[in-house]
Formats: C-alpha cells, sequence, structure tokens
C-alpha cells in the first residue's frame, strides 16, 4: 500500500529543486554518532537540560515562576548550564495547553554580547559549531537565522536586525531592557514523539482515506519533510519512522472504523473516542479570499479544559466542509459544530 510505503520507507527528506528552505537558509544536518547517540539530545545532556522527566515532574520540583525578562509563567531550569552570553536561565513555556503527561520538547535561551543581531548570531553560531559543525547563518523573511537539525531534534538562533524591521510592535519586554532588540533567541526542539502502539500500527495498515472536496491539515507544511510536532499535538502525533516529503497528504479511518487517521505535517492517530466534537470554522471573502476550516476536538489531559484541537482540512469554500464534516461526525459518533460566519479581513 502506498501510503506505509511513504509512512515507513527510511529516506532522508529533500526538497525539489525548485522550493527554497522556507525562504531562508537550509538546516545543517548533523549526523547521528558512532553508537547512534543523537549529537543534539548529548548536547541538551551536557547543559542539563530535563529533556527525560515528565513535564509534571518538572513542574513539581521547580514550579512555575515569571520568565525573568518576559514575565509570563515559564518553567526556570536555573541549574542547567548558561550559554556565553545568556541573559538569563534556560526556560520553557508553562501553557495550560500543553499536556503534562510527556516530557518537555522545547527549550529556549536568549544571548546577547553588544548591540548587534549579526554579531550576537554569529557568536552563538561558532559556539554551537565546536560541537555541532557549521551551519549555514542567513536571512529568513526579516529575521536572521540559523538552523542544526539531527533527527526531530533541532537547534535554532534567531534574531531580529533593527534595520530589517519596517514597524517594531510595542514590546513591553523590550522597553524594560533593550538588548531584546538585537539578541539572539535559542530554540531548542528536542524532538520527542511518541512510537506507534501495536493498535495503532494496526489502525495504520488498515488506513481507508476518505474524499472530500478540499486539502487534508497542513499539507503544504508536510511537503517541506518532517518536523517534530508542537507540545500542544504530544497525545496524538505519532513518529512514523521517516516520512518523505513526496507522500500524499490524506485524511481517513482505520479499516475497523475504530480510528481516525490524519497525514499531513504530522501522522495523527486518534481513536474515535477520543474525538470530543468536530468543528467547522468558516469565513466570507473580504480582504482575505476566504474559505473554511475543520478541526478535532480530542480529550486532553492538559489543564486548559478545551481539549486539543487537530487541524483536519481546509476549503476555499466558506461551506465547502460542512456536509463533510457532518458525515464525518455520523462515523465517528460526534456532534459537530459549524461555525457562524466571520469576515476574513
Amino acid at each position: 500500500m502506498r501510503l506505509l510505503r511513504d509512512l515507513f520507507r527510511r529516506k532522508r527528506p529533500v526538497l525539489p529543486a525548485s522550493v527554497s528552505w522556507l525562504d531562508g537558509p537550509a538546516p545543517a544536518e548533523v549526523l547521528f554518532l558512532a553508537d547512534g547517540t543523537n549529537p543534539i539530545h548529548r548536547l541538551l545532556d551536557d547543559w542539563r537540560l530535563p529533556r527525560h522527566e515528565t513535564r509534571a515532574d518538572v513542574a513539581a520540583r521547580v514550579g512555575v515562576s515569571p520568565d525573568p525578562i518576559y514575565h509570563w509563567d515559564a518553567l526556570v531550569f536555573r541549574e542547567a548550564l548558561l550559554l556565553p552570553g545568556a541573559m538569563q536561565p534556560w526556560t520553557a513555556s508553562a501553557h495550560d495547553r500543553i499536556p503534562p503527561q510527556f516530557p518537555i520538547s522545547r527549550f529556549s535561551g536568549l544571548v546577547w554580547f553588544e548591540d548587534d543581531a549579526h554579531t550576537n548570531v554569529r557568536r552563538a553560531a561558532d559556539f554551537l559549531t565546536a560541537s555541532l559543525g557549521p551551519a549555514p547563518i542567513g536571512k529568513h523573511w526579516n529575521t536572521l537565522v540559523a538552523t542544526w537539525r539531527s533527527g526531530l531534534a533541532e537547534i535554532s538562533l534567531i534574531a531580529w536586525p533593527s534595520q530589517w524591521q519596517s514597524n517594531r510592535l510595542p514590546n513591553p519586554a523590550e522597553d524594560r531592557d533593550r538588548r531584546l532588540c538585537s539578541a539572539c533567541h535559542v530554540r531548542v526542539v528536542t524532538g520527542f514523539c511518541l512510537s506507534l502502539s501495536a493498535q495503532e500500527k494496526t489502525w495504520v495498515r488498515g488506513f481507508r482515506p476518505l474524499r472530500f472536496d478540499g486539502e487534508v491539515g497542513a499539507a503544504r507544511m508536510a511537503r517541506a519533510g518532517t518536523m517534530a510536532p508542537s507540545e500542544t499535538q504530544l497525545e496524538y502525533a505519532r513518529n512514523p519512522e521517516h516520512l518523505v516529503d513526496d507522500r500524499q497528504a490524506e485524511l481517513g479511518l482505520s479499516a475497523d472504523g475504530q480510528a481516525l487517521i490524519v497525514v499531513s505535517d504530522q501522522l495523527f492517530v486518534i481513536a474515535c473516542d477520543a474525538v470530543l466534537r468536530l468543528e467547522v470554522a468558516r469565513l466570507t471573502p473580504a480582504k482575505g479570499g476566504g474559505g473554511s476550516t475543520l478541526y478535532a476536538r480530542c480529550r486532553s489531559e492538559a489543564p486548559d479544559m478545551e481539549g486539543q484541537s487537530v487541524f483536519l482540512a481546509q476549503s476555499s469554500n466558506p461551506d465547502g466542509l460542512n456536509a463533510f464534516a457532518r458525515d464525518l461526525g455520523v462515523r465517528l459518533g460526534c456532534p459537530v459544530e459549524v461555525g457562524p460566519y466571520y469576515s476574513d479581513c
């Protein structure tokens, strides 16, 4: 079956020659070490970032406190090693939509050496190059970036050079600390993602695609290659070995009708009884062209009681997904909410 070949074929994603890496420099691909160790994981362990503990255990140990610079709720890791030029300790989000039963998979740092974004990115890149090898530094829209990737793990640098900004929005944190205007943000992604269980493998093997007039999930992002799921996606995103960039984005059900399966920017496997409801959001043409999006609202252990929202499909027609959503709701045994029209301003 083509879907399974695409899901489990061991192939490194390669972008077509005509496609740039999201209009910026391509990530440096860092090979695994001879013993099979991910070099980014080894570096994170050297920095003493708690990538193995569950979020709940870490929060119980370090507590939730205001971010030293941004003042929003955060997990602050004062025992982790500081990067050269660090403005504050490493932090992680304490957002209430993140399920607490998984390890923290994203960490943030800030470094500053002088009032020049290019210098701050270059010096941070020099430090990482000593462990991971060089990565290209370049412009991505209005930012200066560099990225190292190994498997699903990633370390990226990003700064906003002042000469590339047309209108800086008011930022109270920058008013409190002007270094932020030229600071280099260090973003760490561990690549944590659950593997398919035996039951889920059976569901995926029996995948039956559904046809509708529209596009599956974040299909455009899927064509950029394999990426780690966000922390809010961890309950239903699954690691399907190595996804390939030329796979067909598809939405469907397992052969026994017990699971909803989405192949887009991630592989999502959702037991039907975990779907609370389907939601259709509708936009009428205005400044934008309008359209509709379909989401599955699923059970979640995150403190936010709304549940996890999984992006299923999109259509250029404001009513293009109504009938499909209602039919899918019958198959899943869940209610469907077709939202009011809003102007696509």
